[in-house]
């Protein structure tokens, strides 16, 4: 895999962790094998991951709140 495709991977993985369509157990275990890092360093990666799709899903919220207002 390139390390575009990792990153995509990961940022998919935090968005399924996310949305609840992954345990975060398996997405630890999934990106501790894909990036060759131990347990406690993928799970700060998926933490990150899943806080960023957090933060897109809140911003885009906050966008339709804001264009349902006229705002």
């Amino acid at each position: 895999m390139t390390k575009a495709e990792k990153a995509l991977a990961i940022e998919r993985v935090g968005s399924m962790v996310w949305g609840g369509g992954m345990l975060m157990d398996a997405a630890i275990w999934f990106v501790s094998g894909l990036y060759k890092v131990d347990w406690s360093e993928a799970r700060d990666m998926v933490h990150d991951a899943m806080a960023q799709a957090m933060t897109e899903e809140v911003d885009r919220n906050v966008v339709k709140i804001g264009e349902k207002n006229d705002n």
